[in-house]
């Protein structure tokens, strides 16, 4: 895996070349573009584990808009599927996802303001802690749901 500093120049060329709606409902041409990020230190992080039993979820709240950003970072002993989605439309709306995966590390930029969705499940077969590192940047906010 790349350091994020050497990622950070990659992702802001398709952040600043794309464009769409502003619905984030259904504006994904950021979706993945990476978080316009300084050489600062993120504002808060949250650094947390969450015990699942297969099959359980967990989901975390950010709230934010195009000006924030946040770097999630997944460690799992075992698989786990994962998903960030909005309810902005009234209806989920999946922005990325992946399936059974130990590791994750993902940066997410909203693509409009409100509600943001991080979903977390074990989709293994044995009860485990899953570490649970979220980086937030600008005026992104943090809630367990």
């Amino acid at each position: 895996m790349r350091p994020l500093a050497r990622l950070v120049p990659e992702l802001l060329v398709p952040a600043l070349l794309a464009c769409g709606s502003s619905d984030p409902a259904t504006d994904t041409s950021r979706a993945d573009a990476g978080p316009a990020l300084d050489a600062g230190p993120p504002r808060a992080t949250i650094a947390e584990a969450q015990n699942l039993q297969p099959g359980e979820l967990v989901e975390g709240i950010m709230t934010g808009g195009r000006a924030d950003a946040a770097t999630i970072h997944l460690v799992a002993p075992m698989q786990l599927d994962w998903n960030i989605h909005s309810h902005a439309s009234g209806h989920a709306v999946t922005v990325y996802e992946e399936y059974g995966k130990a590791t994750v590390d993902y940066p997410f930029v909203p693509t409009g303001d409100g509600d943001w969705y991080l979903l977390i499940r074990n989709s293994g077969n044995v009860t485990a802690d899953i570490q649970v590192n979220v980086d937030l940047y600008g005026a992104m906010q943090w809630r367990w749901q």
